[in-house]
């Protein structure tokens, strides 16, 4: 479904025409390029270095290899000064979590699991990266034959011609807030709300919502607490920017301040995983138009990818304490500067895992699709799918009898334990053509104004923002809340009936989507 999500004229637009950068707008990339390769060199390879003996080999030169690609990469899409906020997406993350992580464990022989990886692990681990960045890329650059892909053409008609609804959006907002105190009441309320998200578990597991046999109740009521305003506040403050009718309801105003304290209670990155939180964040960055004017984009992707690796771990300061931290499988030293948390903190364990899940293959086998039917099939309760899969991220946890079951399974794992190399690639070349297509579908309202607000709109920026989620894994884990998202996102706009749909009005050159 999110292949096909196109504004109403974007057949006739021309997604990859880009824009002409001049001056400054042309250099700020090559500066950010070189930043992306220097800093990685001055914080955590120079500082292994000095630590003693590094191991150089195949590994290190295929990881470095990939922080290169990643800096390339970026670099060339910061050039095209497009909005491409979904293919940017995957390179950002796999500049910081993939590939400067890689290299730097690699290097320095140590990683947050305390594996030690033979030589022919860490370098199939390493060239696996490489090659899913290669699928990816590969497959983000091909252009659709027609719109909608491989959507039947009715389908495709209906998902591009759908707008917002003024009177959905109000409808949703108002919902929202007259159900928010009973969700309110079951993740414990504004204290526990406000406190950390050991305190939110523990509600939920002493009302009985987890369990040890299972925490879908409990996940559930989270998952569409926080869902429900994220949806109402952005699709309600997208209609307050770009409708001015709607702008002049003073109940849209009100249930707006409403919804902000709302989302503030219950998205907020102390009780809730920072990586939702940002999900959030950064959806309504996309949404804003001046994000896409070239420095704009160039500074965002430049400081977003080195706050990963510099920023992001003290993220996590007062928001479980330090015997949850030990559960958790945390070491907890004192970390006195970048490099410590990318050796020693499991925020950075996503490419370790991606080795292990290459051993669960080979000692247990590849389970030809089986996990990725357990993430499709998320919904199906245990209940009546006993043997139903667990989480790969479990797998791969049970593998190394790691005590804390909930680390990541990025696509090249969750891929590889189903159908090996073939499998790995293969997801990465279908996101890479899903992540083309939200793209194109978002870029094409660039030199168009409708009076309705297209659904694109919303849902990319929606999309792009939860991707990170998808990416880092696990897939099984990621499913309910993007399907509650679509969902919503769906039910809040319609297709107007052609009496009554407006006709787009070309925007002034070079005006912004």
């Amino acid at each position: 479904m999110t292949l096909a999500l196109l504004p109403p004229v974007a057949a006739e637009a021309d997604p990859a025409s880009g824009r002409r950068l001049t001056g400054l707008e042309f250099l700020l990339p090559l500066f950010s390029v070189v930043t992306l390769l220097v800093v990685p060199l001055a914080l955590f390879v120079a500082p292994v270095l000095e630590l003693g003996p590094v191991s150089f080999g195949v590994p290190a030169a295929l990881f470095a290899v990939s922080v290169v690609y990643c800096a390339v990469r970026l670099g060339s899409l910061m050039w095209e000064a497009e909005p491409r906020w979904s293919v940017l997406g995957l390179w950002m993350f796999s500049y910081a979590w993939f590939a400067v992580s890689g290299l730097t464990q690699t290097l320095a022989d140590r990683n947050p699991l305390g594996l030690t990886l033979p030589h022919t692990l860490a370098t199939e681990q390493a060239a696996l990266l490489l090659a899913g960045l290669l699928s990816f890329d590969l497959a983000s650059r091909l252009r659709p034959r027609r719109p909608g892909g491989a959507l039947p053409e009715a389908l495709t008609r209906r998902l591009r011609g759908r707008v917002l609804s003024p009177d959905r959006v109000l409808l949703l907002g108002v919902g929202t807030l007259v159900t928010a105190p009973g969700f309110i009441a079951l993740l414990g309320g504004p204290r526990v709300l406000l406190a950390d998200r050991q305190s939110v578990y523990e509600q939920l597991s002493a009302s009985g919502l987890y369990s040890s046999a299972s925490n879908a109740t409990g996940g559930l009521v989270a998952v569409i607490g926080g869902v429900l305003p994220f949806v109402a506040l952005i699709c309600l403050a997208k209609l307050l920017v770009d409708d001015p009718v709607f702008r002049r309801r003073a109940e849209a105003w009100a249930l707006g301040v409403a919804l902000v304290g709302l989302n503030v209670l219950m998205n907020n990155p102390i009780s809730n995983a920072r990586y939702w939180a940002f999900a959030i964040v950064l959806a309504f960055f996309f949404t804003w138009r001046g994000s896409a004017r070239p420095a704009v984009l160039t500074s965002f992707v430049t400081v977003f990818a080195l706050s990963a690796l510099i920023v992001f771990p003290y993220l996590d300061a007062f928001r479980v304490s330090e015997s949850t931290m030990k559960l958790y499988g945390v070491r907890t030293p004192a970390y006195d500067q970048p490099v410590d948390f990318v050796l020693g903190k499991t925020d950075y364990a996503s490419i370790t895992d991606i080795a292990v899940a290459i051993r669960v293959a080979e000692h247990q086998g590849h389970t030809y699709g089986r996990q990725l039917l357990g993430a499709a099939t998320f919904w199906v309760p245990r209940s009546l799918w006993p043997d139903k899969p667990d989480n790969t991220a479990f797998l791969i946890a049970d593998e190394i009898s790691f005590p804390n079951r909930n680390l990541d399974s990025p696509l090249w794992a969750e891929g590889y334990v189903d159908f090996g190399w073939v499998g790995a690639c293969g997801l990465l070349a279908l996101c890479g053509l899903a992540a083309r297509r939200l793209d194109d579908a978002f870029v094409a309202l660039r030199g168009l104004r409708t009076r309705a607000v297209p659904l694109v709109a919303v849902a990319v920026p929606v999309i792009a923002g939860y991707e990170y989620i998808l990416i880092r894994g696990s897939l099984l884990q990621a499913m309910a809340r993007i399907v509650t998202l679509l969902v919503l996102l769906v039910a809040v706009s319609h297709v107007p009936r052609p009496a009554a749909r407006h006709e787009a009005r070309p925007e002034p050159a070079g005006s912004l989507p």
